[in-house]
């Protein structure tokens, strides 16, 4: 098999197309969003919870969904063309907190949406904020999520807000 170069006309990238990345954000945002209405339904009635069931699958989706809005937006902000001034977008701004150092957590900063990429790709451990329904007591998700990693030899956590990620990711310019 021979390698294909393309000419310099066409040349070879991730084609993402902006529909499918907004129909994710979508999508994460309907899963982040559904997860306490869905508790709501747990009547104890059968031996498998439903909340139990949907949590683990909730949970899936998210990440699933998260992975693939990052890399998505990442693909297409480093190749520059979703670079059309969204950088200065207000709405950017403000989609979690970073503890750069965990060991050392006297510096929290505000999460932007690509350093909320970054975390996203990055993490070697994630939680979910849980809560659970009086009526019910069924555990559904909250909008947070915890995600854990290492830079060199530093161990960070940033706290991600789905709903404002989701925000910001729906004001992408393109």
């Amino acid at each position: 098999m021979a390698e294909f170069i393309p000419s310099e006309e066409w040349k070879a990238k991730h084609e993402v197309g902006y529909e499918l990345f907004f129909l994710h954000v979508y999508r994460l945002l309907c899963s982040v969003l559904s997860s306490k209405q869905i508790a709501s339904l747990e009547d104890g009635s059968s031996q498998r919870s439903l909340s139990t069931f949907v949590l683990a699958q909730e949970q899936a989706e998210i990440s699933r969904l998260l992975i693939s809005v990052a890399s998505f937006f990442r693909i297409k902000s480093d190749d520059g063309s979703w670079m059309h001034g969204f950088w200065l977008h207000k709405s950017f701004i403000g989609v979690g907190e970073l503890v750069e150092d965990v060991a050392n957590p006297v510096a929290v900063s505000q999460l932007d949406l690509r350093e909320a990429c970054n975390k996203i790709m990055h993490a070697s451990t994630i939680h979910f904020d849980v809560e659970t329904n009086q009526r019910t007591n069924a555990k559904y998700l909250t909008p947070l999520m915890y995600l854990y990693g290492k830079r060199g030899k530093v161990n960070w956590k940033a706290t991600l807000n789905v709903v404002e990620f989701c925000r910001a990711a729906s004001n992408v310019i393109v």
